[in-house]
């Protein structure tokens, strides 16, 4: 992705907004999967407050807890931090005035965005906004893999609403929230509903 070598970052991710979750569909590399894959599993972390906010969320330093994400994002901040990120600065992808969706830029060491920096990363986003909207790719990477398996995610929540008689956010809910406390990820649990493996009741 463009803001990668505009920011002068080590990688980034991308995430959609559907409905009240935010998907990924993107990642530069392993590390930029893995957080926005975090992430969507968690509910929490930049790229949600900078979707919900539309404005960019800035942490410089992951370790400096007096920037109050770990507040925010208690368990999103220990989880990237085992990834090797250090920094990371979530930009909101805008159409007009609404937030579509977020791009996480991180970084292995610890250091702010802003100047230059800040105002390519920004034009790089917002140049991926008009990519999106007009159905272009992002990239020489297929980005396709992601998106499939987000699709899964949701199909199983579907199976899960039928099966608690709940709404599908709470059906997702639940999906997020038995992913993390198994330490699997969200895909993993969606895949085994999906395939009839795993079934959930209300005695959960």
């Amino acid at each position: 992705m463009a803001c990668v070598g505009a920011a002068g970052v080590d990688g980034a991710g991308l995430s959609l907004t559907r409905g009240s979750t935010h998907e990924p569909i993107f990642g530069t590399d392993a590390v930029a999967e893995a957080l926005e894959l975090t992430q969507f599993t968690l509910g929490e972390g930049p790229c949600v407050d900078a979707t919900a906010f539309g404005v960019p969320v800035l942490v410089p330093d992951l370790e400096d807890l007096r920037d109050g994400h770990a507040g925010r994002w208690p368990v999103f901040a220990s989880e990237a931090l085992a990834l090797g990120v250090r920094a990371i600065y979530a930009l909101p992808l805008r159409i007009g005035v609404v937030a579509i969706g977020a791009a996480d830029l991180y970084r292995r060491e610890s250091a702010p965005l802003e100047g230059e920096e800040l105002s390519r990363a920004l034009s790089a986003v917002d140049a991926v906004a008009l990519t999106l909207l007009d159905g272009g790719a992002l990239g020489d990477r297929d980005p396709d893999p992601l998106p499939l398996r987000s699709l899964e995610v949701h199909r199983a929540a579907g199976m899960v609403m039928m099966q608690l008689g709940v709404s599908i956010d709470k059906a997702l809910i639940r999906l997020r929230a038995t992913a993390f406390a198994e330490g699997i990820s969200v895909e993993t649990l969606a895949s085994d509903v999906v395939q009839g493996h795993r079934r959930f009741e209300e005695a959960q």
